[in-house]
C-alpha cells in the first residue's frame, strides 16, 4: 500500500502535478526505501511525453541522484568554446528589485535533448510567484514528521520528553528531557524549494538553512564531539567549546571548528566552504586544509583554496541575491530553488553569461525576471510553476 502511494506520487511528479505538500510527503516516504526499491518503483512508471528530462535533485530525494541518469538518460551539461568578452551595461530603474547588473559572457546553460510543446505551454495561465518563505519539515527519529510554516510560533511539538519550539524571530529550538540516553536521538530538518529556516542547536550554535537543503543532528550533544550532517546550503555560527570540537559532515568533506562562522554549500559533485570569522579545518581525501577568514575552499576532484569577497556567499541569509561573475546557470538554479519553479529552455545554443550585481530576494518572481530581461538577450514568461526562457529576437 505504501509503495503504491509512492508510485502514485512519483507519477504525478513526472507530470509536474505535485503540490508542495505532496512533494514533502514524497520526500519523507522515500527516506524509508532503499535505492533498489526506489529504482524498481521508477522502472515501473511510464514516463509521460511531456517530461523535462531531469528530476530536480532537491525536490524528491538525494537518494535518486545515483540512478536517475540511467532511468531518464539525462543529457550532460556542455561548456561553450566561444567567449564574448565585451561587457554590456544597462541602467535598471524604477524596479522594486533595484539592481544594476554587469554582464560578461562565460559559462553555458543546459542543453536539453527534448523540445517542449509550445502550444501546450502557451495555454497555461500566467501568474506571479512569491519569494521563499519560512518553511521546514522536521523528521523525528521515530519517522514522525512535523511541518513548520511561517505562521507558527511557540510550542509546535511535545511528546516523550522532546519539545520543539519556534521563536518569534523564526528559530526552531528543541529541548530533550529524555535523560541520560547513551545513543542520541536525531532530528532531520529539510527545507523544500521555496522555503528556508533557522534553528538553534542544543549547544547554542545557530544555523540558517537555505532552500532545498537539509541538516541532521542529535537532540543533545552528549559525547565529547558535536557532529551534524548537511546537504545543500547552510550558514553556521558555531558556539565556542574547546572541549568539544564541532564537525560538519557532507558528501565531499568534513569541517572541524571550535567556534567560528562560515557558509557551506554541499552538492553531489562539490563542496564549497567560505570562512567569515575564526578558523576551520577541512578534511578531504585524507588530507587536512586550513582556512583563514576571507578564504573559500572548493572540494571537487581537487581542493582549491582562494581569497574571495565573502558578501556574495552569505548574501542569501540577508535576503539578497549577490552575483560576483556568477554563471547564468548558477543564478537560474538559485532562482529555481528560491521561488520553487522550473526553468524551461527553448534554445539549445544559448549565450554564455556571467553576471555581477545585487537583487533583493523579497521581490516577486516577475520583478526579478524583469531585471534579467533588461540585461540579457532573453525573455522570461511564467506559466504556473514553469518559467519559459526564450531568446529575444527583437534585440
Amino acid at each position: 500500500m505504501i509503495n503504491q502511494k509512492i508510485k502514485n506520487l512519483l507519477e504525478k511528479h513526472l507530470s509536474d502535478g505535485l503540490t508542495r505538500v505532496e512533494r514533502e510527503e514524497l520526500m519523507v516516504m522515500l527516506d524509508y526505501l532503499s535505492d533498489e526499491e526506489v529504482a524498481r518503483l521508477l522502472n515501473g512508471i511510464e514516463t509521460p511525453d511531456f517530461y523535462t528530462a531531469e528530476i530536480p535533485e532537491e525536490e524528491i530525494s538525494h537518494r535518486l541522484d545515483g540512478i536517475r541518469n540511467e532511468l531518464f538518460e539525462r543529457d550532460k551539461v556542455t561548456v561553450g568554446k566561444e567567449r564574448r568578452t565585451q561587457p554590456m551595461w544597462r541602467r535598471v530603474s524604477q524596479i522594486a528589485a533595484a539592481a544594476c547588473l554587469c554582464i560578461a559572457m562565460g559559462w553555458s546553460l543546459y542543453q536539453w535533448k527534448w523540445q517542449p510543446k509550445v502550444e501546450d505551454l502557451m495555454v497555461i495561465e500566467s501568474r506571479d510567484i512569491n519569494p521563499a518563505e519560512p518553511m521546514a519539515l522536521i523528521t523525528l527519529a521515530t519517522g514522525e514528521t512535523i511541518r513548520v510554516d511561517s505562521a507558527e510560533v511557540g510550542l509546535i511539538y511535545s511528546k516523550n520528553g522532546l519539545n520543539v519550539y519556534k521563536s518569534e524571530d523564526g528559530q526552531i529550538i528543541y529541548k530533550d528531557s529524555t535523560g541520560t540516553e547513551d545513543i542520541p536521538s536525531y532530528l532531520t530538518i529539510h527545507t523544500p524549494k521555496g522555503g528556508f529556516t533557522k534553528l538553534r542547536l542544543e549547544d547554542g550554535t545557530l544555523v540558517a538553512l537555505n532552500a532545498a537543503s537539509s541538516i541532521r543532528y542529535p537532540t543533545s550533544f552528549k559525547s565529547d564531539k558535536r557532529d551534524v550532517f548537511v546537504e545543500g546550503e547552510a550558514f553556521f555560527e558555531v558556539q565556542p567549546d574547546k572541549e568539544r570540537p564541532f564537525r560538519v559532515h557532507s558528501q565531499k568533506q568534513t569541517i572541524e571548528v571550535l567556534g567560528t562562522s562560515f557558509n557551506l554549500i554541499s552538492q553531489e559533485k562539490y563542496a564549497k566552504t567560505t570562512l567569515i570569522e575564526g578558523r576551520v579545518k577541512i578534511v578531504a581525501e585524507g588530507k587536512d586544509y586550513f582556512l583563514k577568514p576571507g578564504q573559500q575552499a572548493v572540494v571537487a576532484d581537487e581542493v582549491e583554496i582562494a581569497d574571495v569577497h565573502t558578501a556574495s556567499s552569505v548574501a542569501w541569509k540577508n535576503e539578497q541575491f549577490v552575483f560576483d561573475n556568477s554563471s547564468f546557470k548558477e543564478i537560474l538554479r538559485e532562482v529555481e530553488n528560491w521561488y520553487d519553479v522550473q526553468m524551461v529552455f527553448f534554445d539549445q545554443d544559448l549565450d554564455d553569461l556571467q553576471l555581477s550585481g545585487m537583487v533583493s530576494r523579497n521581490v516577486k518572481l516577475s520583478e526579478l525576471l524583469k531585471v534579467l530581461e533588461m540585461n540579457t538577450n532573453y525573455k522570461f514568461e511564467i506559466k504556473e510553476r514553469r518559467v519559459l526562457v526564450k531568446r529575444d529576437v527583437t534585440r
